[in-house]
């Protein structure tokens, strides 16, 4: 007899409470980082508004927002090393007080002066810097906190409270900003990093076991080591690179310039945006429950649906296809982003494993500035109609191709047994019965913005 839909959502909520968030220390990172991912998403948005608010230009309002993303790139390495050198829960701890104050010194600049373009871009650089070494502590600790049947349930967690902040944080800051000044949602953003900071001292990780420490450069090699060793991981990397440089780059840029050549206003971008990261809640949320034999298949399978993002915008379609086209997208960026997360904390040793995340962070981050500043030249050169029937393409290949090489289909090393082994997929039960088979293909196509 089937269960009424009440039913399943009880069950669901009891199979979560057996599972991750029964783990205290689970419990309180995920508290905090859904408050602080809140505003992590509002932060740009508090940014534009200070930076708009008191005349810059254009270029004053680049220079600060690229300031973030310019200490992800130079900080994610070193933040991997030290991510295997010390605790990762002080790591945690001390980027978020490092972010708390910087965002601090944003509150105060915008309430009591007028602070330069540079003076700015230094705080938010700070911003940036600590969350460089925040992202490798916090992925190689989830597998010294949870057992391994409960990381992907926890990595699915984890992945839908980032979507629902870009849902929830953008549009509260937009209405907060209506009442009230950038200051305040300064203000508002520090305090969300003094929660994470109060949940992380709850959070009791187990011994830390450090490798003894050699020089930066050789710990840096190791983690490129670890990733020679595994072909599929360097597979994927590379897939993810390209991607994010020829297909991720063009829908970022060219999204908003199609909207406002449909005559759409500049608010409507924002709806789009928010629509998709619905679409990545409810991938995530799939993936907490679904877990194939293959997920390297279903994984890529979903990833190459993001084909239709950049196809609406070709097309020019009316705005609601380009919103169904950007939540099909991202509604398979969920259960990527998830499976591939879990299979590097499960195929990864741990004392490495804080470098190679902070590697697949660099693969994720480092040639997205030269797409995006590519894209205007290219739509010049060629038109807008082929840079994105190009990304179209891309998309569509090179989520096949890493296929190809050994160890992908399962994202885990050739030779390990499918049950039993250290990356093996764990028994999917259904809520509130037996055991089910699970699907070796995904059920339907859903998409991502390509390694993400």
């Amino acid at each position: 007899m089937s269960l009424s839909g009440l039913d399943r959502v009880a069950c669901a909520y009891a199979s979560l409470v057996k599972g991750p968030l029964a783990v205290p220390a689970f419990r309180w990172l995920f508290a905090g980082q859904v408050v602080s991912g809140i505003g992590d998403a509002a932060f740009p948005v508090a940014v534009a508004a200070l930076v708009v608010g008191r005349g810059g230009s254009a270029s004053d309002l680049g220079l600060v927002l690229a300031a973030r993303f310019a200490a992800l790139v130079l900080f994610a390495l070193l933040g991997g090393v030290w991510a295997d050198r010390l605790p990762r829960v002080r790591m945690m701890r001390v980027a978020d007080a490092l972010r708390l104050v910087a965002v601090l010194g944003l509150a105060v600049g915008a309430q009591v002066g007028d602070p330069s373009v540079l003076l700015l871009a230094a705080l938010v650089f700070a911003v940036g810097a600590g969350e460089a070494f925040f992202r490798p502590a916090y992925g190689a600790l989830l597998p010294s906190v949870l057992d391994p049947e409960d990381l992907a349930p926890g990595n699915a967690l984890s992945g839908a409270s980032r979507f629902l902040a870009q849902v929830v944080g953008p549009g509260l800051a937009g209405l907060l900003l209506l009442a009230l000044d950038p200051a305040a949602l300064f203000a508002l953003d520090a305090a969300t990093f003094g929660v994470s900071l109060a949940t992380l001292v709850r959070v009791a990780e187990p011994a830390f076991q450090a490798a003894p420490r050699r020089r930066l450069h050789s710990e840096v090699a190791e983690g490129f080591s670890a990733v020679r060793a595994r072909p599929w991981l360097a597979a994927v990397l590379a897939m993810s690179s390209v991607q994010l440089l020829l297909a991720s780059a063009p829908v970022t840029v060219l999204t908003p310039l199609v909207l406002r050549d449909l005559g759409e206003p500049g608010s409507t971008y924002g709806l789009v945006l928010s629509v998709g990261a619905v679409g990545g809640l409810l991938g995530a949320l799939v993936a907490a429950r679904w877990r194939p034999s293959r997920p390297g298949v279903a994984g890529l399978a979903a990833l190459s649906a993001y084909a239709v993002t950049p196809l609406a915008l070709a097309l020019c379609g009316p705005v609601w296809t380009i919103a169904a086209a950007t939540f099909v997208g991202l509604l398979g960026l969920g259960p990527f982003n998830i499976w591939w997360e879990t299979a590097l904390q499960r195929a990864v040793p741990r004392e490495l494993l804080a470098r190679v995340i902070s590697l697949d962070w660099l693969c994720s981050l480092a040639l997205l500035p030269l797409g995006l500043a590519l894209v205007g030249p290219a739509v010049g050169l060629l038109g807008r109609g082929p840079v994105l029937g190009t990304a179209v393409v891309v998309m569509l290949v090179t989520s096949a191709l890493p296929l190809l090489v050994p160890g992908v289909a399962r994202l885990a090393d050739p030779g390990l047994s499918e049950v039993g082994g250290r990356v093996s997929a764990p028994t999917l039960e259904a809520p509130c019965a037996g055991p089910v088979t699970t699907p070796t293909r995904p059920a339907s196509s859903g998409s991502t913005t390509s390694g993400a």
